[in-house]
């Protein structure tokens, strides 16, 4: 009898699962591939480049204090060498905070961007979703074998793609 009711009630949700429309999208590849998500790629290059060249002059200073001590290290008094060694660690002290904060800033932009991107994407999902009758929407990270046809990527892609030039998305950022 319980075998009955086990297989009635497996029959049961395996129709009904079928009914339904289950479909699968990779938000990933969307934000790397929107017109947007490459639009906020590039605002990051520029800052990590701007943040680099920062960097550089600091590395230089470093550098060049560096060869200086060795250089003079047999020349120079103890206490001289002492203090350029201070300096010189002082230095390394204040470029290691300045390069945690630059590094910091870069991260929260990515969240920032990412976080912008998932703002207006989830309405378009919505609407796709009401739209196209779908009962559940998975993550394709999450899915270990689905056919082709379940992924709603390149849809979705397309339509953010239009939303970001209809509402002039990338000149207001």
């Amino acid at each position: 009898m319980k075998k009955i009711i086990v297989l009635f009630i497996f029959l049961l949700f395996t129709t009904n699962a079928n009914s339904q429309k289950i479909v699968y999208l990779d938000v990933q590849f969307i934000i790397d591939n929107s017109d947007l998500g490459k639009f906020y790629k590039t605002k990051i290059k520029k800052m990590q480049n701007f943040n680099s060249s920062k960097l550089k002059d600091d590395e230089t200073k470093i550098n060049n204090m560096e060869t200086e001590i060795k250089n003079l290290k047999n020349i120079i008094s103890e206490t001289e060498k002492k203090n350029k060694v201070n300096k010189l660690n002082l230095l390394l002290k204040d470029y290691q905070i300045k390069r945690v904060k630059l590094d910091k800033e870069i991260i929260d932009s990515k969240k920032n961007f990412t976080a912008k991107i998932l703002e207006i994407l989830n309405p378009i999902l919505t609407n796709y979703v009401e739209k196209e009758n779908i009962v559940l929407v998975v993550e394709k990270k999450n899915i270990l074998v689905g056919i082709k046809s379940l992924d709603i990527t390149q849809e979705i892609l397309e339509i953010l793609n239009q939303e970001t030039i209809n509402n002039n998305l990338i000149n207001e950022n």
